[in-house]
């Protein structure tokens, strides 16, 4: 399973990114979590969201990129659902803390302007944090897609066909580490 975490804080309002949305909502093996339709008060439920990670062989953030940072909502949830002890670190009995290990890491962002956000130096420091979070987590952190702005329906359309690529690679690989592991 490749669980797909949404933030985009206005999405509802915005017809291209829902295309984004639309094109994949039915993939088999994708477990949606459109975080701002899920707490859109902020208050996470952190025990819920643990559950389904841990049954996730992929985990895909999937966000625009404004100002080199993720949205607060995305934020708040990796602080508090990738907590120390579970997702890293050491628990109270001194057990390695890694529930996430191994699986994959696959950052999906989209630029909000066009400018420097496209740049692959600004890029490369934009994402140390995340690279670092899956580092931590025991995680294979995956080269991450970088989408152009969604001016129109064409530039969104490559948009969609570049995300269901990556999405057929990740799943593919996933399928390809579980089979290993099976045997």
């Amino acid at each position: 399973m490749i669980s797909l975490l949404y933030a985009h804080p206005y999405a509802h309002h915005a017809r291209l990114e829902r295309m984004m949305l639309d094109a994949v909502q039915h993939w088999p093996g994708l477990e949606l979590r459109e975080l701002y339709q899920l707490y859109p008060d902020f208050y996470i439920d952190v025990a819920l969201e643990q559950k389904m990670l841990v049954h996730s062989n992929a985990i895909v953030l999937h966000y625009p990129m404004q100002c080199g940072l993720p949205p607060a909502l995305l934020v708040q949830y990796l602080h508090k659902v990738f907590q120390y002890g579970w997702a890293y670190g050491n628990d109270a009995a001194e057990v390695a803390g890694r529930s996430l290990q191994g699986k994959k890491f696959w950052v999906v962002t989209q630029a909000v302007a066009p400018h420097q956000e496209l740049d692959p130096c600004y890029q490369q420091s934009m994402f140390a944090p995340l690279h670092q979070l899956a580092l931590s987590c025991g995680m294979q952190w995956q080269q991450p897609l970088m989408l152009p702005q969604l001016t129109d329906s064409v530039v969104a359309t490559q948009a969609v066909e570049l995300f269901r690529q990556g999405l057929d690679l990740l799943s593919a690989a996933s399928e390809q580490d579980r089979s290993r592991y099976a045997s």
